[in-house]
């Protein structure tokens, strides 16, 4: 946490911001500011913001600028102080923009911290961080965005008076990654766009700021669009309290970036239509070409059913005509077996009857044939027959 910043002297806080100045673009300490200053904290006119009564002395050392602040009188620490210190940050912020606004208004009336009551019967806390009634101009910076309450940002616009309230936060509450930038969209919905501070300690002519929207892209996700990014000093605070960069308002560079940022929806919504006519036309080209090859496979299915059943039938045919040719061949054979046992029958028959015949014939030969015994007689089986006593005489003979 930073040291003490502010004090409280008749009635008016008195910010430790207010003794910085810019002259020809150096960051100085204003003498008479800082005399001044010294001057009441001798004289025991400085005193503690939160009410507890105790008086401050003014710490501001030659060498190093972050050495100013106020602190407690020794004499004095038995008091129950319940102030709660500012960030160090806040406090570089204050000094930066108190700087920007010398350089920009050379307005003699600025003041800083200036509380809602001062300006109006409310009894709220609330604060303008700087204002000048002479320009009409009035400054409101949140270093966290937990400060930018609807009931804080509409007390300052009631108590404003016409004067032109200029929103400033620091660049750490920037970002949305998608998200709904609610607190950062209470101030685009009153100044139409943001303008995000980052310091590099209180020196001016380092700090940056950068000026952004917040809209939602084709998709509903938020994003953050800038519209101008350079040295704070560039940004130039002109007579009707409008505010240009590198001579262009603000107003004229945010106008064009939300076009812009409009013209990319639009383009982006035609390029994904198109995309989509595109996805479409392809997935119609592939079903009507599925449905061609279907068609085909259809087709070729039953082509290949016809072969089969011409196949089929044909092998039927085949299959009836080798049947009917095996019944033939059966026939035939059969045929030819009858007509074999016919000629085998037959020609057993004429054996039978050339047989029965030799048995006639040798019956009726056989006497005769035995007393001649000159022609052999032989019987059917073609056994010779001869008679035994004719043989038995015929050796008798011999001998």
């Amino acid at each position: 946490m930073a040291q003490r910043t502010v004090a409280l002297c008749n009635g008016k806080y008195i910010g430790i911001e207010s003794i910085f100045t810019v002259i020809n673009g150096k960051q100085i300490n204003i003498p008479d500011k800082l005399k001044e200053l010294r001057k009441k904290s001798q004289n025991n006119e400085l005193y503690c913001p939160c009410g507890c009564g105790a008086n401050l002395v003014l710490v501001a050392g030659d060498k190093n600028l972050r050495e100013q602040h106020f602190r407690i009188k020794d004499s004095e620490y038995e008091k129950e102080c319940q102030l709660v210190t500012e960030g160090r940050t806040s406090v570089d912020s204050k000094i930066v923009l108190k700087c920007w606004l010398d350089d920009n208004l050379h307005a003699a009336d600025l003041e800083s911290r200036v509380p809602i009551c001062s300006l109006s019967d409310s009894n709220r806390r609330y604060e303008f961080t700087f204002i000048s009634r002479e320009r009409r101009i009035a400054l409101n910076y949140s270093h966290e965005r937990i400060n930018l309450s609807d009931e804080k940002l509409s007390i300052l616009e009631d108590n404003s008076h016409g004067i032109r309230i200029i929103h400033i936060v620091d660049f750490m509450n920037g970002g949305a990654e998608g998200q709904y930038p609610e607190a950062l969209m209470k101030i685009q919905n009153r100044q139409e766009y943001c303008l995000l501070l980052a310091i590099d300690g209180i020196e001016y002519d380092k700090a940056k700021m950068k000026a952004v929207f917040y809209a939602p892209d084709l998709d509903g996700l938020w994003q953050e669009i800038e519209f101008s990014d350079g040295l704070l000093k560039d940004y130039r605070i002109e007579d009707q309290g409008q505010i240009s960069f590198k001579g262009k308002s603000l107003e004229e560079l945010h106008s064009t970036s939300r076009l812009s940022f409009q013209a990319s929806i639009e383009a982006e919504k035609t390029r994904r239509e198109e995309a989509e006519r595109q996805r479409e036309a392809y997935l119609k080209q592939q079903a009507e070409e599925e449905q061609r090859r279907e068609e085909e496979r259809r087709k070729k299915h039953e082509e290949w059913l016809e072969q089969q059943r011409i196949e089929a039938e044909e092998a039927e045919k085949r299959r009836e005509e080798w049947l009917e040719q095996q019944r033939k061949e059966a026939e035939e054979a059969e045929e030819k077996r009858k007509q074999l046992a016919e000629q085998h029958r037959i020609a057993e028959e004429k054996k039978a009857e050339e047989k029965r015949q030799r048995e006639e014939d040798f019956k009726r030969n056989l006497e005769a044939g035995l007393e001649q015994q000159v022609t052999q007689v032989r019987d059917a089986d073609g056994n010779r027959w001869i008679d035994p006593m004719r043989v038995l005489r015929q050796d008798r003979q011999r001998n």
